[in-house]
């Protein structure tokens, strides 16, 4: 498949300089640190859904305002455009590209965050569709926007500013679910929530990509 194509293109391509992913988990890893050193265990406990969560945003956006802008610089975008491909496939390499990269860093932050504040994880499987589903939210909706700012003079500080208003309702329903689990109590209300959420921004990103990689 051609968007499968795509997102080993850009995996390769990240494989070969490393850059942005040595630096994805360097700051994972002193927020890790930082906070565990500084912070009671009985109040890493209490912040610990609301703290991974941030970093896992944090980073992504790294990897999400990159998503295109590589793109442009390495003079790909146009090739892209006329290639006979469909726009859809090229946001859904993309999507899968950033997904991988966000995976690789919760493989590594979430087994070390449950040493460092001392979690106990009640329901470990629960956990990990709370993860896999707000992870595939957010990358829907900061692959969305990464193409809209593509052409603007600050594309990096853009993509925090139009990406958090709209990811702050899945942020908060994604961090009250990580907690719930990691207590062990039942989410079903919040796993409902979140993937209404995800099909409404997977439509909106499919029915205005088209348009927006043509501008």
């Amino acid at each position: 498949m051609k968007c499968l194509a795509i997102a080993k293109k850009d995996l390769l391509l990240e494989l070969r300089s490393k850059n942005m992913i040595n630096f994805m988990i360097l700051f994972s890893l002193v927020t890790l640190v930082l906070f565990s050193y500084t912070m009671s265990f009985a109040d890493l406990q209490s912040i610990a859904p609301s703290l991974l969560w941030f970093i896992f945003i944090f980073v992504g956006m790294l990897g999400l305002s990159r998503a295109f802008i590589r793109e442009k610089e390495l003079g790909t975008l146009d090739g892209l455009k006329i290639a006979p491909i469909q726009a859809n496939s090229i946001l859904i390499g993309k999507i899968i590209f950033n997904l991988i990269l966000i995976y690789a860093i919760q493989i590594i932050i979430f087994p070390l965050s449950i040493i460092f504040f001392d979690i106990s994880v009640k329901n470990p499987f629960i956990a990990f569709l709370v993860l896999t589903l707000g992870n595939f939210g957010f990358v829907v909706i900061g692959s969305m926007f990464s193409i809209f700012i593509i052409n603007a003079k600050v594309k990096e500080l853009l993509i925090p500013v139009l990406f958090l208003p709209i990811a702050t309702p899945l942020l908060i329903v994604s961090t009250i679910a990580l907690k719930k689990s990691f207590e062990g109590l039942v989410i079903s209300n919040e796993i409902i929530l979140i993937a209404t959420y995800i099909i409404i921004m997977s439509t909106i990103a499919m029915l205005t990509f088209d348009y927006a990689l043509e501008e």
